[in-house]
């Protein structure tokens, strides 16, 4: 259950990332939805805390600086990240493809860092950016839960799945998919999350919570190279220490 008060932080801070100027508060309110009293209530309390100030009478407000430094603090000292990053920029390095580190969020894939492909067509996303449960991450990650933990989520995702196509994914089907990367020790995707756009995973627990090393690159690439690119997945999985692999 979402908590409407923080729901409305993070939607005015998502407001200013995207339009990225000066906001009187009734347009926060009318784009994010707030009533206006509670908008105007919220925006003050954000100055009082000093993530936001107002630089002019009619400007209205902009974020300060602030939230740059706690952001930049909080992720500067992400054990798992930073342990990561080294595994991610091989991977991407070894396929010439966005590599990334993935996690669940509810019914959704989350990713936690990305190293994007230097290529200049490429799959492109960010730390935090979501993906559908179709994806290979999604199945990978899957895979790597418990078969009862794996039923009860995918009891709880609201059917039917649908590919990024908007076709129905068929449950036994799905199931029968995430099996199989179980048994081959990585999943894959072609098109069922982003079309034109292939992924590979590989799921694994780290004190009993599911992540996931993923490539993401365009799907013909990916697929014509996709035997060397399963190759150096599971050659940086192996990187991955003993000791951080426990359920």
């Amino acid at each position: 259950m979402d908590v409407k008060t923080a729901v409305r932080v993070f939607d005015v801070v998502n407001l200013f990332a995207e339009v990225r100027q000066p906001m009187i508060y009734s347009e926060i309110a009318r784009r994010t939805g707030i009533p206006l009293s509670s908008c105007h209530a919220l925006l003050q309390t954000m100055v009082a805390k000093g993530y936001l100030y107002a630089p002019g009478v009619k400007a209205g407000y902009y974020p300060t600086q602030r939230l740059l430094h706690v952001a930049r603090d909080i992720c500067s000292e992400d054990p798992l990240t930073l342990m990561f990053q080294p595994l991610l920029t091989a991977l991407r390095d070894a396929t010439g493809e966005t590599a990334a580190l993935a996690t669940l969020a509810g019914t959704r894939v989350v990713y936690l860092d990305v190293m994007e492909s230097r290529q200049k067509i490429r799959y492109s996303d960010e730390p935090g950016g979501f993906m559908t449960i179709a994806s290979a991450a999604g199945k990978a990650l899957l895979g790597a839960l418990p078969p009862a933990a794996r039923r009860k989520l995918l009891d709880s995702c609201e059917p039917p799945l649908r590919s990024a196509s908007g076709a129905v994914i068929e449950h036994g089907a799905f199931e029968r998919d995430v099996e199989q990367g179980v048994t081959d020790g990585w999943h894959r995707s072609t098109g069922e999350s982003v079309e034109d756009v292939a992924g590979l995973a590989r799921g694994f627990l780290i004190h009993g919570e599911a992540f996931a090393l993923v490539i993401g690159a365009p799907k013909a690439r990916l697929l014509k190279n996709e035997q060397n690119a399963v190759k150096a997945l599971l050659e940086v999985y192996a990187q991955i220490p003993p000791s951080l692999l426990t359920a």
